[in-house]
């Protein structure tokens, strides 16, 4: 996310569930300004600036996704076509990011929600479900993650353990009580801690690319204690339907757009929301680049689905680096799993289930329980970042803004305006996610199978 989870999510502010959107981000600090009302809603003042808005944006996207690209582009990707493949995608999400943001000016509102009420029905409750599903897609790829640096960590240090279990005791002794919170503020600082661990994983996989220990005769290779890199499947310019692979593992990385109302209403200068996006998107497609680039020079066609797990046991800077990872990924699972909770608990609502609205504490050892199968019985993270990534990220990247966009210009402008004829150019992103669910969930599996 966002590995791209999604994948997306590291950072997500503390905040975030009790907003319209579980995902939103930490307000950024700027100029005071009053509280203006949108779409009948007081969501309070429109402070935030372009600068900060940019980080909080990069920070809220950039996350666990970016591990697994490498892998993505080892399946059998060309240099040249993965680069192209990372700047289209970037480009298309960045503009269907817009899309949302539009559409919240054509219908005057501030949320997620709202927007979905004003173009596509009073049918909320799909919001909650998608939510739900998209966080517990985030949730398996944390405690997956959980796992896999654990067990380094503890081997780094002489103790060997089982994957599994590593998992089965974080899940019981610190992911449940955290997940048990109601008011994630005291969590806010791992907004600072995921972009800290960000920068230094994406410093420390350039930095070992180009400084020879992982080459031919490096020293962390000669001792045949990890698999020697092979690039056997290496090529310039290969493209085929392994290409589908890490488009799916960067639908996911790419992943913000439940978040876009909330930067759009808490922008001061809405007309700079474009430019917002444009700069934001222009540095996460070349984090990812040069992230997949390094992690693929370095192993090649051995590179696992978390690309730390390739890196030698006595390699400081990568103990550093699942250190760092590993924490951040602890305290913002609370803030992506909250996402599950507040999404079952939305749909809940809307059906009425009042056994599901009284049990807080049993909902939550459910899902938590679910989500830990999963991440045990699926010990690649890359399938699950593939398949959230081709599946959620189809939906909620090139479906759904397209559709939620058209019907905002078609009430605010009218079935004949040219504004609207004009939007419909959008719809084209209709089929294409739509197929790139099916054969990227397809592909992936494929794959993994291997």
């Amino acid at each position: 996310m966002r590995l791209s989870l999604l994948a997306a999510l590291l950072a997500v502010g503390a905040h975030a569930a009790q907003s319209s959107s579980p995902l939103a981000p930490v307000p950024a600090f700027s100029k005071k300004a009053a509280a203006v009302p949108r779409g009948g809603e007081d969501f309070g003042p429109a402070t935030a600036e372009v600068a900060p808005s940019v980080f909080n944006l990069v920070n809220n996207v950039a996350g666990a996704g970016l591990l697994t690209l490498a892998a993505g582009m080892a399946k059998g990707t060309g240099w040249v076509p993965s680069i192209l493949t990372c700047m289209c995608l970037g480009a298309a999400s960045g503009h269907t990011f817009n899309l949302i943001g539009e559409s919240c000016r054509l219908t005057n509102e501030g949320s997620f929600k709202g927007v979905w009420t004003k173009t596509l029905g009073d049918n909320t409750y799909v919001i909650d479900l998608i939510v739900a599903m998209m966080c517990t897609g985030a949730s398996i790829i944390y405690s997956g993650i959980l796992g896999d640096v654990s067990k380094e960590l503890l081997s780094a240090v002489g103790i060997e353990t089982d994957r599994s279990k590593n998992i089965l005791m974080i899940t019981v002794g610190v992911l449940f009580p955290l997940s048990l919170i109601k008011n994630l503020s005291a969590l806010a600082f791992t907004s600072i801690l995921g972009f800290a661990s960000i920068v230094y994983t994406v410093l420390f996989i350039i930095f070992r690319s180009m400084d020879g220990t992982y080459g031919p005769l490096g020293k962390f290779i000669v001792d045949d204690v990890i698999k020697k890199p092979d690039f056997s499947k290496s090529s310039l310019l290969n493209f085929d339907f392994t290409t589908l692979v890490l488009m799916s593992n960067l639908g996911l990385a790419y992943i913000a757009h439940y978040n876009a109302p909330t930067y759009y209403r808490e922008l001061r200068d809405k007309t700079q929301f474009k430019k917002m996006v444009a700069i934001s998107f222009s540095i996460l497609t070349v984090l990812y680049a040069a992230v997949m680039a390094a992690g693929y020079g370095t192993f090649g066609d051995i590179c696992e689905g978390n690309i730390l797990l390739n890196y030698h046991p006595s390699d400081f800077l990568s103990t550093l680096g699942r250190v760092a990872t590993g924490i951040s990924i602890l305290f913002g699972f609370p803030l992506a799993f909250c996402g599950v909770t507040s999404g079952m608990m939305g749909v809940a609502e809307r059906f009425d289930v009042g056994i599901v609205l009284k049990n807080r504490t049993a909902l939550i050892a459910a899902l938590l329980a679910f989500v830990t199968y999963i991440a045990i019985a699926v010990p690649d993270i890359s399938l699950i970042v593939g398949v959230v990534g081709a599946a959620m990220g189809s939906l909620i990247v090139y479906i759904l803004p397209p559709l939620i966009y058209t019907k905002a210009v078609y009430v605010s402008h009218g079935k004949d305006s040219v504004e609207y004829k004009k939007s419909l150019k959008n719809i084209a992103l209709v089929p294409f996610g739509v197929l790139f669910a099916i054969l990227g969930v397809g592909m992936t599996v494929k794959e993994s199978m291997k």
